[in-house]
């Protein structure tokens, strides 16, 4: 083998012309490769964690209950729908133990108004443990007056909301709820979510406190999950509910098919696109090899001559295309990784370019995978050669 090495890499030294011209060939098509599988994940990641990074990507409800009548009947056809969790302690100390699950919130929701000078604002409260909460929603960072602190008396209002009704950090508000009860809070800080809708109408309350507010006793209205792989959500969301068959298990990826559509789509073009880039290696490769074996008849007759075989021979452009999609793409790769540097440099884009390892070590191994398979015609050309044939012609 170490002898057919010596002879590939001397084919391809003496024609440096062309062997510079398919290794540039192939290093843009790897250079291509790398950016866009770069840029296209960046997007696909950017996409996701604007749309669901900072939100529940799997929701934990009450599960439908089928309705009895006095005399025990069951109604399947109506459904009642629990409006709380009860026990939910037990199920919240197991889902910590998923090690699928980044963060576990419980959560009690309800609707209320808050009434100033005869205008009235439909309110959205959120009763949370603010430990739990913050590491879906990122609070604590997103205070922009007062602090996080929420108790029995403090909570926290939206950014959006605090400017239409002039409201500070210290201010007490009145709060009516759905059964006309007014409640007395202190605003402890504002946020900004960075969403218009959330700010002006979400309130994050001590979760105690919205307990007793909506009469739920010990129990809670949902929990609220992210996971380590959100596109993973679904298969986690069906393990819950197999092991807690009290509780329903909603996943982000079923609320939000047509992101899931686009992201598909534009996975698609990309592979499509890095198919069609390959293909021209590939071909490239061939092309010049196969010149190469008329151009080196001549030798590979005199070698033929000399003894060596044709499977030997067949190796020495195998091992030639191999070695140009090998270097090819190491080159490639450094060429795409200055074409992302200066990407993000000259248009000063804030799209984080997702450059994975395990990408770049795969479109590699493809590279040369391609070379090499390109190579087998001119390779099996090589070995029919005639070695008397070709010196009689010579």
């Amino acid at each position: 083998m170490l002898y057919e090495w010596k002879i590939a890499l001397r084919f391809l030294t003496d024609g440096k012309s062309q062997t510079l011209f398919i290794l540039l060939g192939i290093a843009v098509g790897v250079a291509v490769q790398v950016f866009l599988s770069s840029l296209i994940g960046g997007l696909q990641v950017d996409l996701v964690n604007s749309t669901i990074g900072t939100s529940p990507q799997i929701t934990v409800n009450p599960l439908e209950q089928s309705f009895k009548n006095d005399e025990g009947a069951i109604y399947i056809n109506n459904p009642v729908k629990e409006d709380k969790i009860a026990n939910y302690k037990d199920i919240i100390s197991g889902l910590d133990q998923i090690n699928e699950i980044t963060a576990v919130s419980p959560s009690v929701q309800g609707n209320a108004f808050y009434n100033q000078g005869g205008a009235s604002a439909p309110l959205f409260i959120k009763g949370i443990d603010i430990e739990r909460a913050d590491k879906i929603y990122n609070i604590k960072s997103r205070i922009i007056a007062g602090d996080s602190l929420i108790d029995a008396t403090r909570l926290l209002i939206g950014k959006e909301f605090s400017d239409e009704y002039n409201l500070a950090s210290g201010d007490i508000i009145n709060i009516t709820m759905p059964d006309s009860q007014i409640q007395k809070f202190i605003v402890g800080g504002i946020f900004d979510l960075e969403n218009q809708n959330l700010n002006s109408g979400w309130v994050f309350a001590d979760i105690s406190r919205a307990q007793r507010i909506y009469n739920l006793g010990g129990n809670i209205s949902n929990i609220e999950l992210q996971v380590k792989e959100p596109f993973d959500a679904d298969i986690i969301a069906s393990n819950i509910e197999s092991s807690y068959p009290e509780i329903s298990a909603d996943n982000w990826k079923d609320q939000n098919a047509q992101l899931l559509s686009a992201l598909t789509a534009q996975s698609s073009s990309s592979l499509t696109i890095q198919a069609f880039v390959l293909l021209a290696i590939a071909l490239g490769i061939s092309s010049v090899l196969a010149v190469s074996v008329v151009q080196k008849s001549k030798q590979i007759g005199i070698l033929k001559a000399m003894g060596t075989t044709s499977s030997s021979a067949s190796r020495i452009f195998l091992l030639q295309g191999a070695i140009l999609g090998l270097i090819g793409s190491l080159f490639g790769v450094l060429m795409g990784l200055g074409l992302t540097q200066g990407f993000l440099i000259g248009t000063g884009s804030s799209i984080p370019l997702l450059i994975e390892r395990r990408n770049i070590i795969i479109v590699i191994i493809i590279a040369t995978a391609a070379g090499t398979i390109s190579s087998f015609i001119p390779a099996r050309k090589s070995s029919k050669l005639s070695p008397m044939e070709v010196i009689r012609n010579a």
